[in-house]
């Protein structure tokens, strides 16, 4: 259903009421026929070659500067103002239309990442692009109230694809995965949905993929990995190796620039030695020349502040805009003041004229730069006005497409599916098969004390915790307006009114609540009541976790334990085998480390999900999702939950190094993890992994290089209700010479695919074109060692192995089964190439 709505959208657009001659675009009457660059008949560069030569040198920079509206703009070629930088995280971060008009909001991308669906992702970008389009047709600003800011333009400084290098990290709720190849995959589907309309010669949107790079310290830290020191993201230089920047840092930047991304934002932060957007070896060798980008580059606001004040790598503002111009970094997003009234302004306005005019710095520098700019501009259409090109569909996107019933649909659907289930052990869930139990047990009970009349007693449920009462909290961070002319989220449904809408039907099912205590306070004033609900009810659901007064942009966490308020009321409800507990939070949270006594709640609690910051729809979701309404939903972690121990006392959060033991991710984790990457429950039906082989799709002599097998699975949903299952695929070398460092990979994941809305008894079968896979050198160079891999076949919670060999030669690489090759579902098996059978431990 949502997909036809969808679609309809796409091609069925009627004229808007917004008149063409009113839409903020260059080559407007008078100008349409007065210049070059007007004339959509000449090539692109022509026309911006043409544009570049008419400007003077004081016009340039306005050119080259973000949020510049309503001074970026150069009235006597008719071009307009235009605003960089609109946020497009989850939803388009701006003002409402109208009350029934505001940017649809879905979860943030921690809870889209646990989805593992890159369908979802590409359906998601498309509604923030479209609706983009539709709020920039109507002149609607950016959602900064106070400070006035401007019409918002159609680049998106987003997805943010940096893997989740650490929990501790204050922004893990902006990034989908700690894996490159999800982070890679959640930034392409996102971008072409966000950038192309089937249907238009022009970019919808535009995407700038953020941050680069090795953006994942907030701070404040000391050179040892302490807490409180003097070191931010403003001043930290992350010392990478080329194998981690490679393989880890920049791979979902690589996937996603190689797929058409048209902007990357430059980090704050150092890479060895220099800054990120003072960085040629990023910004032009890599960027430019390995990749082929032919997008802009804009620098992350205040950035360049940063590089002579943070960083210290020059001393005055003639060098620093040399350096960043001939790094590559086109655009220039200054500093400003959210809370004060909107100024305009930056160092390139400021100094690039009198640098060039003293001979410092080169106008063709400069240039470069408003090419690169400039295109993505023209790519948009904003230069285009002739009665052919008004016709194209991206001038005529209604406003009804905004907040539309088939968008806040799929953002309730996206929503469900990032929940991960962690524990069900008491069987909780679903809870309208727990409800009908209960309910049949009391009436066993009744009828057992022959009474004459019989009336089912209430089903209670008991809501506690922190979050229950929250309309802000589930929002998570870069959010357009949420509610038509109101800061409160009025409009958003909290967790017991979702609760509530959600059973009044059923009729006897009664809902008490309370919160019990604050999120990070010292107050047991509400306690007994929370503990005495719980006591009373039939199940007792928990909603609490983090804000982002402890964790968000500019604040990673000292800590990663559940705050100690928390802690201390959950150990009074734990005894309740009834207690459900669902945490917000955007890095994992410690629940296994005691206090004082070595009581561990992740042991006691017998209910344990997690949703991230599931955003405005949360209780809608969370609701049809506990009682089972929802086919649609639960995920699996996207991220691995360490021991509290490991984070605390073993990984340095200055330090770097993917590979350093213990490890970070899955990938290179060598401990025991609380909860494992890729693991989740689905508590509607059980799926079993079937039949797993790997097949010749020909003969080696007919083979092109990359491509030699099959691998097929099939997956059978056992149970006895719908439901959907997440397949993740990974590889694992086995005993063969492997380069340092990558003889510490446990193993990578290469491909996952979601299943959605498999019937009861269904049999899917699930094959995969497999190519040799790529490890790396010291270097950071891909290269393909020769030997025997194991394939682990992973639905999160049951393991399927095999076993296949990559020969290689001068002329190409190729993979074969090897003899015999049977799946096998002992987890962790190992294949050994001496012996050729399969072991319960690596032999090495």
């Amino acid at each position: 259903m949502i997909l036809t709505l969808f679609l309809f959208f796409q091609f069925s657009f009627s004229p808007v009421v917004t008149d063409a001659t009113e839409i903020s675009r260059a080559c407007m009457p008078p100008h349409h026929h007065s210049y070059e660059f007007c004339n959509t008949s000449l090539s692109l560069d022509e026309r911006i070659h043409d544009l570049i030569q008419r400007l003077t040198l004081n016009e340039k920079p306005y050119l080259l500067v973000a949020r510049e509206s309503p001074k970026g703009n150069i009235s006597r070629l008719g071009i307009p103002e235009y605003d960089w930088g609109g946020n497009c995280m989850h939803g388009v971060q701006s003002m409402c239309l109208s009350k029934d008009r505001c940017p649809t909001s879905f979860p943030n991308p921690n809870t889209l990442g646990s989805t593992f669906n890159a369908t979802l992702w590409h359906r998601m970008g498309q509604v923030i692009g479209l609706e983009l389009r539709a709020l920039w047709l109507q002149n609607v600003g950016e959602y900064h109230p106070s400070s006035g800011l401007p019409h918002i333009g159609l680049d998106c400084w987003s997805p943010n694809v940096q893997i989740q290098r650490d929990p501790r990290w204050g922004r893990n709720l902006e990034s989908p995965s700690e894996d490159p190849l999800v982070c890679g995959e959640y930034g392409k589907q996102h971008t072409r949905g966000l950038q192309h309309f089937s249907s238009s010669k022009y970019l919808q949107a535009v995407a700038t993929l953020k941050h680069f790079a090795v953006n994942s310290l907030e701070g404040p830290w000391f050179a040892n990995g302490t807490y409180g020191g003097p070191i931010t993201r403003h001043t930290v230089n992350a010392l990478v190796s080329l194998f981690d920047l490679r393989s880890s840092y920049l791979k979902p930047f690589e996937v996603t620039v190689k797929d058409g991304a048209g902007g990357i934002m430059c980090s704050y932060n150092r890479i060895n030695g220099v800054p990120s957007c003072a960085n040629e070896m990023l910004l032009k060798q890599i960027l430019r020349e390995d990749w082929n980008f032919d997008g802009y580059v804009s620098s992350d606001s205040g950035a360049l502040k940063d590089i002579q004040f943070g960083h210290n790598y020059t001393d005055n503002w003639n060098s620093t805009i040399q350096a960043t111009l001939q790094a590559g970094c086109d655009v220039e997003s200054n500093d400003w003041d959210r809370k004060g009234p909107w100024r305009t302004g930056g160092m390139y306005i400021d100094h690039i004229p009198q640098a060039v005019r003293a001979g410092l710095l080169d106008e063709a520098l400069v240039n470069e730069a408003l090419y690169h700019a400039l295109r993505i501009r023209f790519r948009l259409g904003l230069f285009d006005n002739n009665p052919v090109d008004n016709n194209d569909p991206l001038w005529n996107v209604p406003p009804s497409v905004i907040e539309s019933p088939s968008h806040v649909e799929l953002a309730i659907e996206a929503t469900a599916q990032g929940f991960v289930l962690l524990k069900n052990e008491a069987k909780l869930l679903p809870l309208d098969e727990y409800y009908n139990i209960s309910q049949k047990d009391k009436r066993i009970i009744r009828l057992q004390k022959q009474r004459k009349s019989f009336k089912a007693k209430n089903f209670t449920v008991a809501m506690i915790g922190p979050h229950i009462y929250s309309r802000r909290v589930m929002l998570g961070n870069y959010l357009g307006e949420i509610c038509y002319n109101d800061t409160t989220n009025a409009c958003v449904t909290n967790f017991v009114e979702g609760m509530e809408q959600h059973t009044s039907t059923k009729g006897n099912v009664e809902i008490v609540h309370t919160m019990g205590c604050s999120v990070d306070g010292n107050s047991t004033e509400d306690f007994d009541r929370a503990i005495y609900i719980a006591q009373i009810a039939d199940v007792v659901i928990y909603i609490g976790g983090l804000d982002l007064s402890i964790e968000d942009e500019g604040r990673d966490r000292a800590d990663i334990k559940l705050p100690t308020i928390q802690r201390q009321l959950l150990r009074q409800l734990v005894p309740s085998k009834k207690l459900l507990v669902v945490l917000l939070h955007g890095g994992m949270i410690g629940l296994d480390d005691s206090d004082d006594d070595d009581f561990s709640l992740v042991t006691h609690i017998s209910t344990l999900i997690t949703v991230g910051y599931p955003g405005k729809h949360a209780s809608v979701a969370l609701a049809e999702a506990l009682w089972g309404t929802s086919s649609r939903a639960w995920g699996r972690l996207a991220v691995t939950w360490y021991p509290t121990n490991v984070v605390h006392d073993e990984l340095n959060m200055l330090n770097f190094e993917m590979t350093r033991s213990p490890g970070r991710t899955y990938r290179y984790f060598n401990g025991d993890a609380i909860f494992p990457f890729g693991y989740g429950l689905n508590p509607l039906t059980q799926f079993e992994l079937l039949n797993a082989k790997v097949s010749n799709t020909g003969s080696v002599e007919s083979m092109t290089n990359g491509h030699s097998c099959n691998l097929s699975v099939e997956v059978k949903n056992s149970g006895t209700r719908k439901g959907d299952d997440v397949i993740l695929v990974y590889f694992s070398p086995l005993d063969i010479t492997v380069p340092s460092p990558s003889s510490k990979l446990r193993k990578q994941l290469f491909s996952f695919q979601r299943l959605s809305d498999m019937e009861a008894g269904e049999v899917r079968t699930i094959t995969i074109l497999l190519q040799p896979f790529e490890l790396y050198n010291s270097l950071g160079q891909p290269i393909i060692v020769p030997g025997f891999y194991q394939i682990i076949i992973s639905n999160g919670n049951e393991d399927i192995t095999c076993t296949i060999q990559i020969h290689t030669n001068d002329h190409k690489s190729w993979i074969e089964p090897v003899k015999e090759n049977v799946g096998s579902k002992t987890k962790g098996a190992w294949y050994d190439e001496k012996s050729h059978h399969f072991l319960d431990k690596l032999q090495i």
